[in-house]
């Protein structure tokens, strides 16, 4: 498990000869093993930073500092190396259409120099993880969404990651679809002890999976805390306006009402 702190991150981006600022003075710390939300609207800024913890995404100032190591004192080699320990999943799931379920977990595998037999070995396992063991020589295209997310996950896992980084991962999903994802990434911080980002603007996934949120608004961090304190008393304007928007306005209720949130 890894604990993950950002210190005075900003990022700015060169557009045109324009300088376009994502993200301003970001200070936030995820404990090792908790399942953490970053929630905003559509532009806030949330995808900018998670791509900034695993340094696809170089802060213009601050830094990303993993287990007190700064990300920025690593050589091209030693971030490569880092990153592997890293896993990310997507809306879109970023499958390889062209190779079938097992051969799609084995790629990384075969990339950091694993032998196939050993690589398929691990993969076999990890399907069985993620419940999907008679899918093996099946192609993206003959599967569900929530199939395909499952071999995303199972992916992620390959390389034994210590954080696992989510973005919009059950956006493209129906809400039946999205809980059972949700379960499953829930299974695996309990089982493999892997620190869980959750990069959404769902109110619902938030209220479902997550220990504590951080709410970014126009590239800053408005507000920071557990989740049941939070929609117990939001202080800001953005907070309020996710909060009572109509996509959550009955499953934030429930989901406080039936889950312990700490």
């Amino acid at each position: 498990m890894s604990k993950i702190e950002i210190k005075n991150l900003t990022k700015k981006f060169e557009i045109n000869g324009d300088s376009i600022v994502a993200l301003k003075d970001i200070n936030l710390t995820i404990d090792k093993g908790e399942i953490f939300g970053i929630i905003g609207m559509s532009g806030a800024g949330k995808s900018t930073l998670v791509r900034t913890i695993n340094y696809l995404e170089k802060p213009s100032k601050g830094d990303v500092y993993i287990d007190n190591i700064s990300m920025a004192s690593l050589s091209a080699k030693d971030l490569r190396k880092k990153r592997r320990e890293i896993g990310m999943i997507f809306q879109n799931f970023n499958l390889l259409e062209q190779k079938n379920v097992i051969d799609n977990i084995c790629f990384p595998l075969e990339i950091a120099g694993v032998k196939k037999k050993e690589a398929k070995k691990k993969a076999r396992k990890l399907l069985d993880t993620v419940s999907l063991s008679d899918k093996e020589k099946a192609y993206p295209s003959q599967l569900s969404g929530g199939q395909k997310q499952r071999v995303a996950i199972a992916r992620a896992l390959a390389s034994n990651p210590e954080i696992l980084l989510c973005d919009e991962a059950t956006s493209a999903l129906d809400p039946q679809t999205a809980g059972s994802i949700l379960n499953l990434l829930k299974e695996i911080n309990k089982k493999f002890n892997i620190t869980i980002i959750i990069i959404t603007h769902q109110m619902s996934v938030v209220t479902e999976i997550c220990d504590r949120v951080a709410i970014i608004d126009s590239g800053r961090l408005v507000e920071e805390g557990k989740v049941s304190d939070i929609f117990a008393n939001p202080k800001s304007d953005v907070a309020k306006e996710l909060i009572i928007g109509k996509e959550i306005r009955f499953s934030t209720t429930k989901s406080i009402n039936n889950r312990k949130v700490v």
